[in-house]
């Protein structure tokens, strides 16, 4: 029973957290961090204000826990996908289609979270970061597999799936700032058709 009455809190707490974490996500979106306050995101969320103190100490702490909130989400579904049976190529595909799906989901809290450097970290940064360095073990795996299955040619993966990551990250960041992005599907396409097939038509004469 005891053990029951404690899982029962850690799913309200959960519940609790997740509400205010949308509430946050909705206020950005509608008016930016800066006129956002404790009041609003508790009645947004239907909470009273102890109850938000007790789960979030700050603004600036309750920022940090959407944002990390969001990304865990889009690294699970991400993972979701390399771990599933596609081919290495459908892959490829399939991850690019739903990070940038992710974003036009969530486009306004990450338009602002660019905007307000907060996901503007340099090539330098990123490389140090533990989930950064993990998508590119995996991109990096998907590549050796279409590899071995002689779908890609044999390049030094590691390096081609930091320079795929990149362009990702790039164009994500463009669709953000861009006020009409156009569809998922178009950008999914342009990236795939570059990074798998090439731009040349034909050998330049020497």
């Amino acid at each position: 029973m005891p053990g029951r009455k404690a899982e029962r809190k850690r799913l309200f707490n959960q519940m609790t957290r997740t509400a205010i974490q949308e509430a946050v996500e909705n206020l950005v979106t509608r008016t930016g961090i800066r006129r956002v306050t404790m009041d609003q995101v508790a009645a947004e969320a239907g909470v009273s204000k102890g109850c938000l103190y007790l789960h979030f100490r700050s603004k600036k702490e309750l920022l940090e826990s959407v944002k990390e909130a969001n990304f865990k989400l889009l690294a699970d579904q991400l993972q979701g996908i390399l771990n599933g049976p596609l081919a290495p190529g459908r892959k490829i595909e399939s991850f690019v289609h739903r990070m940038f799906g992710y974003f036009d989901e969530h486009r306004g809290l990450f338009r602002f979270l660019l905007e307000e450097r907060e996901i503007a970290q340099s090539q330098v940064t990123r490389h140090k970061d533990s989930r950064y360095r993990s998508f590119v073990e995996r991109i990096a795996g998907v590549l050796d597999d279409g590899v071995a299955a002689g779908f890609f040619r044999n390049f030094k993966s590691k390096k081609v799936a930091s320079m795929f990551i990149e362009a990702m990250i790039a164009m994500s960041a463009r669709r953000l700032l861009d006020e009409d992005p156009g569809p998922v599907e178009e950008d999914t396409r342009l990236l795939i058709e570059v990074f798998l097939r090439g731009i040349a038509l034909r050998p330049e004469p020497h």
